[in-house]
């Protein structure tokens, strides 16, 4: 039987990141296949959302630029492939195709799942021109270059939530939170760890997870890593892992790719931004509810 080739999705909304995914599994009888992970590490190919700040800045960083996918606005002079938006999934895999028979592949360096401290500054990517295309490869001939469109909050999963998770290692920290989330409805359960989060967890199907990325020296994994099992390892009674949200006082670009990497569908830095998270409720059909 033939190996799937691994393919890493980084960036995306996650409604995109789903329809990406949903459209690779789709085709597991062709040939040749693939399969989606996480670990970009593990990853042959890479497909990687252009628009979102800090993706093409990593993967450089990673030397994986030259097997990925670019999809949006503008890519990088040395991305195997690039097309703009609207994603066309089919168009997405006939280029991972290509770059199979074109044999592209490079090794990457080791992906932490621990947050970084104090890495030097990243080599900034060529502003796109007159000389780069946007549409398929970067050699094609040359076409206009459409204007960035703007950031985008998350798309969350639209099913029926009552209730959540919240895992920090800070009691302050979590009782801040749960007031802030008493006011769409939201029955909240905390944990204190990874061992307390996983075992209520094991109790109860929750849809939504809000999960610090520092649990602290007492945990026994870290926020990242803990996101990482919940959304390989855990399937609820609607059939999919629980929905994570990362929140972390590291909340540059480079720092929620990280958090993609490890499965999360949102990132939130603190301190919290109110009409952030009241926009990600919103993916819920969440609203603040009049006293």
């Amino acid at each position: 039987m033939q190996t799937p080739v691994r393919v890493a999705i980084l960036g995306f909304s996650s409604f995109e990141r789903r329809a990406l995914a949903a459209h690779l599994k789709l085709a597991e009888l062709r040939s040749p296949q693939y399969s989606v992970v996480l670990e970009i590490e593990q990853a042959r190919f890479v497909i990687a959302d252009a628009d979102q700040p800090g993706v093409a800045e990593l993967l450089q960083q990673l030397g994986r630029t030259a097997d990925a996918v670019f999809v949006g606005a503008a890519g990088p002079p040395e991305a195997a492939a690039w097309m703009m938006r609207p994603i066309d999934p089919a168009q997405v895999m006939r280029e991972l195709d290509r770059m199979l028979d074109d044999g592209a592949y490079s090794s990457s360096s080791p992906m932490p799942l621990g947050m970084p401290s104090g890495h030097g500054k990243l080599r900034h990517l060529p502003p796109a021109g007159p000389g780069r295309n946007p549409t398929r490869r970067a050699g094609d001939p040359d076409l206009a270059v459409a204007t960035p469109r703007s950031s985008r909050p998350a798309v969350l999963a639209h099913e029926p939530v009552q209730r959540a998770l919240l895992v920090d290692d800070s009691d302050v920290a979590l009782r801040f939170l749960q007031r802030q989330l008493q006011p769409f409805g939201l029955l909240c359960d905390l944990a204190y760890d990874s061992t307390e989060a996983l075992e209520r967890l094991a109790a109860h199907p929750y849809p939504l997870v809000l999960l610090d990325v520092d649990l602290g020296e007492g945990s026994e994994m870290g926020g990242l890593a803990l996101c990482k099992y919940i959304k390989q390892r855990l399937v609820h009674l609607v059939g999919r892992a629980p929905t994570v949200i990362l929140v972390s006082v590291f909340h540059e670009a480079v720092h929620q790719v990280r958090g993609t990497l490890a499965g999360a569908d949102a990132y939130l830095g603190k301190p919290l931004d109110a009409s952030v998270l009241e926009r990600l409720l919103a993916g819920f059909g969440l609203v603040r509810q009049r006293r």
